[in-house]
């Protein structure tokens, strides 16, 4: 027996299908706009919106550039998009770019990195021709919205730690796939580079350079390795993983207590600790075990911590708790 719908029924299905029109026009607006009319990168600044379009398109960039892929619902997630702007933002690449990545495979012919990814074409041409820096990966920046002359701001430029896209594509793709991978890798306490197979599961940036933290199945432990110092990377799939709960100092945190430094004047103490957020003359950073070592490096207290001696201590910063720092970093560099 056929029921019929009540008045309120159709006013619900009228209602239901009148948005579904709308959301069907508002999306065919939003591509025309943005994939029809954008030749060039310059000419995102002209249209509204374009500052955060531009920012996603270098992300697209950077993914296919150092990971070598791109999977639509990361994409979306990252910048809180839709799926349909994410497709949108694709289309945009797409055809921006000299070497655009193949339209994406459904279904099993995806492979293991599941339906919606985009793969890097195998002879690649990036749409943004600037510098190849991983700080870009995960920092979205966005134009300076400011209209008169911008704040004068002067960069101490460096030495910089180079990293190549094709040494270490690979490695990070296995980082991310949770994957093993093959790799060749000079370390600073062997003359010659050796080949490595390791299981990475996590990337760091500490003391200026970017480290992968891997299992290294010759040495069966966790390690950090630096990347601008690997050579070259290979995915091996078939390879057995090592699961990333299995290394301890990456899952052990160590509380560290920064003071101001004793020596000096109640003055000075207490524009340290307001240079550095202290509450109540104290700030506590909790840090991975396995970062510990960056952690003291970076606030250049290492050697002072290590042989327990604050009157080595150059800057004017001190840790409180230094005995028990001291124990828990030595406890892990005893490890490896």
């Amino acid at each position: 027996m056929q029921v019929e719908d009540t008045p309120t029924q159709h006013a619900e299905r009228n209602l239901d299908v009148f948005l579904r029109i709308c959301l069907s026009i508002y999306h065919a607006n939003i591509k025309t706009e943005y994939t029809m009319t954008v030749k060039s990168l310059s000419e995102l600044e002209t249209l509204r919106g374009g500052a955060a379009l531009k920012a996603r398109l270098k992300h697209v960039d950077d993914r296919l550039k150092w990971f070598g892929y791109l999977r639509l619902a990361d994409h979306a997630s990252k910048f809180g998009i839709s799926e349909v702007q994410a497709k949108i933002d694709i289309k945009t690449y797409r055809y921006l770019s000299p070497t655009p990545p193949p339209e994406r495979k459904p279904g099993p012919a995806a492979g293991s990195l599941g339906a919606g990814a985009y793969l890097r074409p195998e002879k690649f041409a990036p749409v943004f021709d600037v510098p190849a820096s991983m700080d870009d990966l995960w920092a979205t920046r966005f134009p300076e919205a400011r209209t008169d002359e911008p704040l004068s701001l002067e960069v101490l430029s460096a030495p910089e730690h180079r990293i190549e896209p094709d040494d270490v594509r690979a490695l990070l793709a296995a980082t991310e796939l949770r994957t093993s991978c093959r790799l060749r890798y000079q370390s600073m306490t062997s003359a010659e580079a050796s080949e490595r197979i390791v299981c990475p599961h996590a990337v760091v940036k500490a003391s200026g350079r970017y480290h992968v933290r891997a299992f290294d199945f010759s040495r069966k432990r966790f390690i950090d390795f630096s990347l601008p110092r690997v050579l070259s990377s290979d995915l091996l799939p078939d390879h057995a993983p090592v699961p990333a709960t299995l290394d301890d100092d990456w899952h052990k945190t160590v509380e560290v207590e920064f003071v101001a430094h004793p020596r000096l004047s109640p003055a000075q103490r207490s524009t340290i600790a307001r240079e550095y957020g202290m509450q109540q003359g104290a700030s506590v950073i909790t840090v991975r075990r396995a970062m510990l070592f960056y952690l003291l490096d970076e606030m250049r207290l290492l050697k002072a911590i290590r042989q327990q001696d604050k009157d080595l201590a150059d800057v004017p910063v001190w840790v409180k708790n230094s005995k028990y720092v001291a124990d828990e970093l030595a406890s892990m560099e005893s490890e490896t």
